[in-house]
């Protein structure tokens, strides 16, 4: 299977390239990246300068793949106008060029986050624009998933623990979290085998790693 991955150089995109390099059912891979990665004989880097716009060269090489995991951005960015140019606009202009360009169907993972706000009248009591924002790019993916070539299963992880948990991070873990190679293998089960949920929180997560 060849799959798409977006943000391979961030903390939870570099778990997710790493298990991709390594299951034997991801053949090919290609990742949109603004810098060159390690080279390995799976993966092909498609350097890219602007996340908006999809040369010809880079609809080429992902015409064949059948998924993609999307973990460009972070968990806090340095202003809302930034944020939505980020997770809003990068993610949906790649999304219609993979609903158009490539095999059907399509998986589209994305990775959101916990705080995430679909409703976007609610007043919130800390990071209103954010997560209105985050809440907005899960409502026009699934707006896109209405083709039924192209399917959306977006992930709500709440904190996301790396293997080598710190003192600081174990208390954080204390409330909602899941370990980092959790997140990247649900991910990666969906993008091969997909899925009923649409929405997958915390819990669904966790869940599923008892069952793959």
């Amino acid at each position: 299977m060849k799959v798409i991955l977006a943000g391979s150089t961030g903390f939870i995109g570099r778990e997710v390239l790493s298990q991709c390099l390594a299951h034997p059912a991801i053949t090919s891979i290609v990742a949109l990246s603004r810098r060159d990665l390690p080279a390995h004989e799976k993966l092909k880097v498609a350097l890219i300068e602007d996340f908006m716009t999809y040369p010809d060269s880079i609809q080429d090489e992902i015409r064949d793949a059948e998924a993609c995991i999307w973990t460009l951005g972070k968990a806090h960015m340095p202003n809302n106008d930034t944020a939505r140019r980020v997770c809003l606009d990068y993610t949906l202009a790649a999304a219609q060029v993979f609903r158009e360009t490539c095999q059907k169907p399509f998986r589209f993972i994305y990775c959101s986050g916990g705080a995430a706000e679909r409703d976007q009248t609610k007043s919130l009591w800390f990071m209103q624009k954010y997560r209105h924002i985050r809440g907005q790019v899960e409502n026009e993916l699934l707006e896109i998933a209405n083709d039924p070539g192209f399917k959306a299963h977006i992930m709500r992880p709440a904190m996301v623990l790396a293997q080598d948990m710190s003192l600081r991070s174990l208390v954080f873990s204390l409330g909602p979290s899941v370990r980092l190679d959790n997140l990247a293998r649900a991910m990666l089960d969906l993008a091969l085998k997909g899925g009923k949920k649409t929405i997958w929180e915390n819990a669904d997560i966790n869940q599923s790693n008892r069952l793959i």
